[in-house]
């Protein structure tokens, strides 16, 4: 018995070696490329475009492997390149023992140096869609209208089934791409793309198993990679519940990282992510943020719960929720901040995005552009925005605090209002509207309380030597600006209304003040005579800044003034807010009568010339001229203490508000004082017909006395 075993089982191991050695000599002597006629044949019935391949073979292993070299499809006849898709090498392992269960289960799918070309044509044509002959169309689409019945919800069911059951005989393990390109032209209006396929791969080892996914690959010159771990093939197919979906993407310089779940993916496709972005610094001109987030929703409506959206450390928390099922998408939001830093958005925090800058260089270049407005952003969404900051950092030495703002914006009209905030220990309520509809942009803005010495720490007294308010120090402000214009340019040179400002009753320490550009402040005492060496404190009466904008300028008509004891001031000038350029004259007076020190007496005819950034004090030459001729015609500086005296206004605040709601905040100048004025500007007209035949000589004279002749 024992030998009869024996005997069977070497006959058995015999046939094995037979089979084996028989598929092995099958397989090797087995041509493929007999079959490629009968291949491309049926690819162009099923495609109606030329199929061709180079080569066909089939390896034998545990794993038997088909290889396609030098595949090709042809491009639509009215396309630009010949083939519209090339593949180097097509490679596909297939495990053997499925193939006993009449299962066809692939190992590997491998897809290596492919070229697909895509094209779009003006007439709406694209080469990616087959134009197969009426006979081979499907039934399906030659019917008639009266021949199809839509498909029931039952029969719905039965095809998503019936595609899971097909697909579970049928499972690739692994999936690679590598080294292909995807080149999309757009015809129609002029649109092109491009991908580079680095290396993609897919692994799954069951239809039952979670699928892992890598990327590399390269979108119009910008660089897409990162690994992606989703639920099973089959959990997809059922389409019910979560489907797990976990990633971890680098995409135009920004760091990605979402975990969580899709919800009935194939019927009302839904989502939760716990969402992780980090933008570096400068990548999109944008300053470096990281943005920590659940996110939610479905394809109609989404909603992100804010945990930390942290831009330069400026940490905002709240909700955004966005409607996007209607052609213009509709946002709401809620957002709060502890703190805001706008220091952070310096040149130094490493960033490349700046806000526009408004104060020009030394050089006063032309510094808004004639670049159109995106007014018309206006209209491609609708919100309702709130915000709330505890605590604005302007500065080192400014901030505000409780920032609380309203934005809402339906069909192209935005509104800004309420917007308040407490300033320099007062408070401001502002607004802003902007309308798409005719360009038009309008600020409206008046405070409350507010203190000199709260405004900015340079106005604090810190030592004998500093600028500062003493005492008193109560400001108000009104700003009303509106302009339209399609360019910034146009905006600027539209803009109209006036911005005022007024300060009480108040003592001012004379000093140094750091954080204007070349001391110009303490240049300006020191001109006026009023240099802390000599004045230690300015008592003031009242100080008005008022300046009526239009056609891109700020006038201030008499506008700027101060009423104290020491002196009265008036300035009369304008800034271009185009190029930056300012041009002041000043006039101040002291209450007396001018002392015999000729060049003293000069002084006090000051222009102020130059841009904000960078003034420059200068004599004016136009009144010292006028000055010197009263003095050559009258024998003596008499004319300067009338000159000074017919320039002078007992009430300059009264003067500067003159014509706007708060002209009586102020008293009028006395009758006396308008009297002595009339009188000395009479004098002085008698004065200016007299002396023309000496205008030469004083211009001389003032040549020496201003240094520029010897």
């Amino acid at each position: 018995m024992v030998k009869f075993f024996k005997v069977l089982l070497g006959i058995v191991l015999a046939l094995i070696i037979i089979v084996l050695v028989g598929g092995f000599i099958f397989i090797k002597t087995f041509d493929l490329n007999k079959y490629k006629p009968y291949v491309t044949e049926l690819a162009m019935k099923e495609t109606g475009r030329e199929v061709t391949i180079g080569n066909a073979s089939l390896g034998i292993s545990l794993s038997p492997t088909l290889v396609l070299n030098d595949v090709t499809m042809a491009n639509a006849p009215w396309a630009p390149e010949p083939k519209m898709v090339k593949i180097g090498e097509l490679e596909v392992k297939l495990s053997v023992l499925p193939l006993l269960k009449k299962q066809i289960v692939i190992d590997k799918v491998a897809l290596l140096n492919t070229e697909i070309f895509l094209t779009e044509v003006a007439d709406g044509k694209q080469n990616w869609v087959l134009e197969l002959p009426a006979k081979n169309k499907p039934a399906a689409e030659t019917a008639t209208v009266s021949e199809t019945q839509p498909v029931s919800a039952d029969k719905e069911t039965q095809k998503v089934n019936s595609g899971a059951a097909a697909l579970a005989g049928f499972a690739a393990k692994d999936v690679v791409i590598e080294n292909a390109v995807v080149k999309y032209n757009n015809l129609k209006n002029n649109q092109n793309m491009d991908v580079t396929v680095n290396k993609i791969t897919l692994n799954a080892e069951s239809m039952d198993s979670n699928v892992n996914m890598t990327f590399d690959v390269v979108y119009n010159q910008q660089k897409i990679a990162g690994e992606v771990t989703s639920g099973s093939v089959n959990a997809l197919l059922r389409g019910e519940g979560d489907f797990p979906v976990k990633a971890a993407v680098q995409a135009y310089g920004v760091d990605l990282k979402v975990d969580g779940a899709l919800q009935n993916v194939l019927k009302n496709l839904g989502f939760g992510m716990n969402v992780n972005l980090y933008n570096p610094a400068g990548n999109f001109g944008a300053p470096e943020t990281t943005l920590i987030a659940k996110v939610s929703g479905n394809l109609k409506e989404i909603t992100a719960d804010i945990s930390s959206l942290n831009v330069v450390n400026n940490v905002i928390a709240g909700w955004i929720k966005a409607d996007i099922a209607n052609k213009v998408p509709m946002i709401w939001a809620d957002l709060k901040s502890d703190k805001i830093n706008l220091m952070n958005f310096s040149k130094n925090s490493n960033m490349a995005w700046q806000m526009p800058a408004l104060i020009a260089s030394a050089q006063a270049s032309e510094l808004v552009p004639d670049e159109v407005i995106p007014f018309a952003l206006l209209k491609s969404v609708n919100a309702d925005v709130k915000l709330n900051v505890a605590q604005l950092i302007i500065d080192q030495a400014m901030r505000a605090d409780n920032v609380s703002l309203t934005a809402k914006l339906q069909n192209g009209l935005l509104n800004v209002q309420p917007l308040t905030l407490n300033f320099g220990g007062g408070e401001i309520d502002a607004s802003l509207s902007a309308n798409a509809a005719n360009d038009n942009l309008a600020v409206k803005l008046t405070s409350k309380n507010m203190k000199l010495q709260n405004l900015h720490q340079d106005f604090v007294v810190k030592n004998a030597k500093s600028f500062g308010i003493v005492s008193g120090g109560n400001l108000d402000l009104d700003v009303n600006l509106s302009g339209s214009g399609k360019t910034y340019r146009q905006l600027v040179n539209n803009l109209n209304g006036k911005v005022i400002a007024i300060a009480g009753e108040s003592v001012i320490q004379t000093g140094k003040l750091d954080f204007l550009a070349d001391n110009f402040f303490t240049q300006l005492l020191n001109t006026l005579k009023l240099s802390s060496d000599k004045v230690r404190n300015i008592d003031m009466t009242c100080a008005v800044v008022r300046a009526d904008i239009g056609g891109g300028k700020a006038v201030f008509p008499k506008g700027i003034a101060l009423n104290a004891k020491q002196l009265n001031l008036v300035s009369d000038g304008n800034i271009n807010l185009v190029n930056d350029k300012i041009d002041f004259g000043i006039r101040p007076f002291s209450g007396k009568v001018v002392d015999t020190n000729l060049v003293q007496a000069l002084s006090s005819f000051i222009k102020v010339k130059g841009t904000l950034s960078n003034p420059k004090i200068t004599l004016d030459d136009a009144q010292a001229v006028q000055a010197l001729i009263g003095v050559a015609a009258t024998g003596g500086t008499a004319y300067l203490g009338s000159k000074l005296v017919m320039d002078a206004d007992s009430s300059p605040c009264y003067t500067a508000l003159a014509g706007t709601p708060y002209q009586s905040r102020f008293p009028a100048p006395s009758k006396a004082s308008q009297a002595t004025q009339d009188l000395y500007q009479g004098t002085q007209k008698a004065i200016d017909d007299s002396v023309q035949d000496i205008k030469g000589a004083a211009k001389d004279i003032l040549g020496i006395l201003s240094g520029k002749k010897k």
